[in-house]
Order: structure tokens, then sequence, then C-alpha cells
């Protein structure tokens, strides 16, 4: 859009999202699964007149800003300015860290305040997120870190191969630290 500068970018299977100096998301490409947060399933930036300030920002909800965003293969993650996590898109691992399966970004009312904060117990401060694949982690302020969503080869890293975050009661206070030190 006139006037704005991307701060960060990502790039995952199928889209693309850049976080800009104004605090807003706008991601393009491949959306099948609600992965640019647009409230449909519509593809953006293979026609004219999609980009630019054609392109909507990803409505994370009123007055809430964007420091960071990471793209998985149909899903994304941003790191808000209020230190916390919301994330759109396929769900069908638990991957968006909501306690269900339920994707989010292809309907109307999946976005914005709608949308839910992922929930890592006590107050955590989120420094960063990532999302590859069907899993995601966060690194915390205070330097640990909670993963989420397919863990069928480990990836999670908590010694096991169980989902998480697909079903209530694993997120939150629920889901453990990764254990990184003996």
């Amino acid at each position: 859009g006139k006037g704005r500068k991307a701060k960060a970018v990502s790039v995952g299977g199928t889209s693309v999202c850049a976080v800009l100096d104004n605090g807003t998301v706008k991601c393009w490409g491949g959306n099948a699964y609600g992965q640019l947060g647009s409230g449909d399933p519509f593809y953006r930036g293979n026609t004219d007149g999609d980009m630019g300030d054609d392109l909507a920002p990803v409505d994370l909800g009123t007055g809430v800003k964007a420091v960071s965003v990471s793209v998985g293969v149909y899903s994304a993650c941003a790191v808000l300015s209020t230190k916390t996590i919301k994330c759109w898109g396929d769900n069908s691992k638990g991957q968006l860290g909501s306690g269900n399966t339920m994707g989010r970004g292809t309907g109307p009312d999946d976005m914005g305040d709608l949308l839910p904060i992922v929930s890592l117990g006590g107050g955590e401060r989120v420094a960063s997120v990532g999302i590859a694949g069907k899993s995601a982690c966060a690194l915390l302020q205070r330097g640990a870190v909670k993963c989420w969503g397919y863990g069928a080869d480990g990836q999670l890293g908590y010694g096991d191969t169980t989902d998480r975050g697909d079903s209530p009661g694993e997120m939150g206070r629920f889901l453990p630290v990764v254990a990184l030190t003996g």
C-alpha cells in the first residue's frame, strides 16, 4: 500500500505474510485453508487488483498490532505487541493452539476479536513464534520454549509422538516447557 514499508516477512508452503510499519499484517498467495486470514477461501496476488492498497490487512482484532509473523504450510501465527500470539488457517493437528481442530480464516466470523489468543499459561509473554508444517513453537521472553500441533515425529520435543493443542486441556498451564537442558 501507499506509504507503507515491510518490517518482517515470512514465506510458507503456499502463502506469504508481511508485517508492515503500522503493525498490520498483509498476506497473499494460496488460501484454501484460510491461511491468508481474509475471512474467505479466495487466493490473493494471482490477479490484477489484488495487491497494494487493494490487499486488506489481516483482522487481528480491535487495536491489535503485530510485531512478527510466521507462515507454515497452511497456517500462520503472529506475535502481537501485547507479547501474545494469534494463529489462523489449517488446524487439523492443533497447530493453531486453540484446543480443537477447527480451522480459522475462511469464514467471516473467524477473525478479529473472535480469533483467540493462544493460551500458553500463567501470563507468559512471547518473544517469537515459528510454525512449520503442522507444528508451532513459541520462544517465551523468559527463555523457555513451548510447542504444539503435530508431534508424530517427536518435533514438539516432549519425548513422545503426541499431538498437542488439538483437544481441550492441552494448552495453557497444561502445555509443558520443552526441556532444552539436562
